[in-house]
């Protein structure tokens, strides 16, 4: 005890009396509140420059090149024109080279016809075809769907839509206008030809003719021809 009689617990904490003591523990909690401030916003800063990139964007498709498709540019391609993977995998499975199996006709200011191979074929390739259409810096791609005739039989004919069709094709750009020659073997002496309007929205069917019974014994083979079908071959109205 001391001498005026006060012991220990009766003298003041600091010189300051309890102010001075809340001042001094409310200093060190604000010191600790702006270092813990500090720390979080370390860590935003860390977090957000560890967050991964974005994925990158396809390039335009003003672009993309229209001549010497490669098969690089053909993968640039599928990123704005929607052919499905069977397409995709029987073109892989048949082809040969880097080319990339796609063709371009203009059809009018701002709009392409885009042929797109699939299968190579034995004697004949299959496609897929969509119109293109540019309009002040945006594009669309519209898939066509083409009136096909076939015979199972040899005998008779039926029609049906297809967007995958078979057979080589002739494009009139000034008509907007094209041909396709379906065989129905290897010597093309037997077959469809096809002539279709690109006008519209969908292809419209303007003329065809056929040899749909094959001679028993291999005849001339028919050339593909824009301006009409191969000689000897049958004219005939659409039927649907």
């Amino acid at each position: 005890m001391s001498r005026d009689g006060r012991g220990p617990a009766d003298r003041p904490i600091l010189s300051g009396g309890m102010g001075g003591a809340f001042r001094g523990v409310g200093a060190v909690l604000a010191l600790a509140v702006t270092v813990a401030g500090c720390q979080r916003r370390d860590a935003d800063s860390s977090s957000q420059g560890s967050a991964p990139a974005s994925e990158a964007r396809p390039p335009e498709v003003a672009a993309l090149p229209r001549d010497g498709i490669t098969m690089a540019d053909r993968a640039t391609w599928r990123t704005h024109l929607p052919w499905p993977d069977d397409c995709e995998d029987a073109f892989r499975a048949s082809h040969a080279g880097d080319a990339g199996g796609i063709t371009f006709a203009s059809l009018g200011r701002g709009v392409s016809l885009v042929e797109v191979t699939c299968a190579a074929g034995s004697y004949q390739p299959s496609a897929r075809r969509f119109k293109l259409i540019e309009d002040a810096g945006s594009a669309r791609s519209v898939p066509l769907s083409f009136p096909v005739y076939s015979s199972e039989n040899g005998r008779d004919l039926s029609l049906s839509q297809e967007t995958e069709v078979w057979g080589e094709s002739a494009v009139n750009e000034a008509a907007a206008e094209i041909v396709i020659l379906t065989l129905a073997r290897q010597t093309a002496d037997c077959g469809v030809w096809t002539r279709y309007s690109l006008a519209g929205d969908q292809p419209t069917l303007l003329a065809a003719a056929a040899r749909v019974q094959c001679p028993p014994a291999p005849g001339p083979a028919a050339g593909l021809s824009g301006s009409g079908p191969p000689a000897g071959w049958t004219a005939f109205t659409r039927k649907d």
